[in-house]
């Protein structure tokens, strides 16, 4: 009796090639040793940048161009921002399966077909507010030290649960603050951030992947 076979040969193949990259990335990580917070996901490679690390997977240049452009160049130092300061490192069999979206299907199997749409949602909902709060630490204040307005004040409430509650993490309303996708430019809040992408465009050797 012939046996139904469920999956495709691409599904095949992208099946063998998350499995290359979990093996190919999580294990050395693993092996590595855990950052010591449960639930935290394995630390980077001691030696290497963040930068090098998130290159394995994601097209790093374009979004580089966007962050050096937007309000989050620099953290609260004055230094550099790097990707870990905003994104956790996900080094792991499920989130790797989610990184094909962008590398596999990007660079080998269907290079049209990527969703930044989708990726940009899924990235929200990972951005733990302990990132942002390391940088912002007084919610009632700007970063100029002034009071923010009285939406923000309740907003703010709401997040912190004094004055009723929210399941909205920080990047659930600031949006667009340190990358902003071609399809986001138009937004008239987005304004000042678009113009200054516009007259900061990269040759075509540094500017990456799609928007």
């Amino acid at each position: 009796m012939k046996v139904p076979c469920f999956f495709s040969n691409a599904h095949l193949l992208r099946l063998l090639a998350v499995a290359s990259l979990v093996i190919g990335c999580c294990l050395p990580v693993m092996a590595a040793g855990d950052s010591g917070q449960q639930g935290q996901p394995a630390v980077k490679h001691p030696d290497r940048p963040a930068v090098e690390e998130c290159k394995r997977c994601h097209d790093v240049k374009m979004y580089q161009f966007e962050l050096q452009n937007s309000v989050h160049a620099f953290d609260k130092d004055k230094k550099v921002i790097s990707c870990e300061q905003c994104h956790n490192f996900h080094f792991s069999p499920l989130t790797s399966y989610y990184a094909r979206d962008e590398y596999y299907d990007k660079k080998i199997f269907e290079p049209g077909s990527f969703d930044r749409r989708k990726m940009q949602a899924n990235a929200r909902k990972a951005i733990q507010a302990e990132k942002c709060q390391a940088c912002h630490k007084d919610l009632f204040k700007n970063t100029k030290g002034e009071p923010i307005s009285e939406i923000g004040r309740l907003s703010h409430d709401a997040f912190l649960g004094k004055n009723g509650e929210t399941r909205r993490t920080c990047a659930g309303c600031h949006i667009n603050i340190a990358h902003l996708p071609e399809f986001d430019r138009y937004l008239q809040v987005n304004a000042e951030f678009a113009q200054k992408i516009m007259e900061n465009q990269p040759g075509d050797a540094d500017k990456g992947g799609q928007n």
